[in-house]
């Protein structure tokens, strides 16, 4: 979901489309490419035991090498002169996941509602428009379809996902408030 929503976002707010695809290239490389890569390669090495990292024990070292690349992100963001919004989306990403870090010392917090709910909050800020809520209106269906899924297959509990949801829905909104963008 991340690769074509933050392509979406960057040709919403960059002057001209290959900005946009400079800007998404940087975020989808070091939010998304990355980050699957060293989770690959640690499923090959045997040093996660599941593609979903499973076990919250196993969840420290990528998410660090996560925080990173996303420090890495926002930086060259901000520092090639990227739209706000753009160092925003990068930001709240670094926000969520360093969250999720520190939770995940006491308790496993759902990953993937975070991640869906960060999504489409960071849309609804990034277009602020009853057409893009009412031609989206499918995305909180798919929310609650994965967050139940992740209740129904014993992954996590339902306050972990609520919790999840909840992180992802509050952090983009106070970056973006940070920033200066609301």
């Amino acid at each position: 979901m991340a690769v074509p929503a933050i392509l979406a976002a960057c040709l919403e707010v960059s002057e001209t489309i290959g900005a946009a695809f400079q800007w998404w290239g940087i975020c989808i490389t070091l939010s998304t490419i990355l980050p699957f890569v060293d989770l690959v390669i640690r499923l090959k090495l045997g040093k996660v035991s599941d593609f979903h990292v499973t076990r919250k024990e196993e969840r420290t070292v990528p998410m660090l090498f996560n925080i990173g690349y996303l420090t890495i992100g926002a930086a060259l963001l901000w520092g090639l002169g990227a739209p706000r919004e753009i160092v925003a989306i990068e930001m709240s990403s670094l926000f969520m996941i360093a969250l999720a870090f520190v939770v995940t010392f006491w308790w496993k917090i759902s990953l993937h509602a975070i991640g869906l709910v960060e999504i489409y909050v960071l849309l609804l800020l990034v277009f602020r428009s009853w057409s893009f809520l009412l031609w989206s209106l499918c995305f909180p269906a798919l929310i609650v379809a994965v967050c139940w899924a992740r209740v129904y297959l014993k992954k996590h509990t339902i306050s972990q996902v609520l919790a999840g949801a909840c992180a992802g829905a509050a952090i983009p909104v106070l970056t973006f408030w940070v920033f200066g963008l609301l």
